[in-house]
């Protein structure tokens, strides 16, 4: 299986406030599931929620950041989406 795009619309993702004074608008975490190595949000309805939230969302919507081959490929890919985030919002 190729990887697939992920189907959650940053561009209406807002940014949250961290208690460090840092934002963050996704959280990726990695999850293997249907033999594939995927990336979800930890930032689910404008707050941070726990891993375990975070999968009963993916389990229950289906809503990822990516779906990948292998764990290499999604970890680049969640590095890449917190400095692609980083600049977007860094501007």
């Amino acid at each position: 299986m190729n990887p697939k795009k992920g189907n959650i619309d940053l561009r209406i993702k807002k940014p949250i406030s961290n208690k460090d004074g840092s934002i963050s608008t996704v959280r990726t975490i990695g999850i293997e599931a249907d033999g594939m190595y995927i990336n979800i949000p930890t930032v689910i309805g404008g707050k941070v929620v726990s891993n375990k939230e975070a999968i009963n969302y993916y389990r229950k919507t289906g809503k990822h950041l990516g779906k990948f081959k292998t764990k290499e490929q999604r970890d680049a890919a969640a590095r890449q989406l917190s400095i692609d985030q980083g600049r977007k919002y860094s501007q």
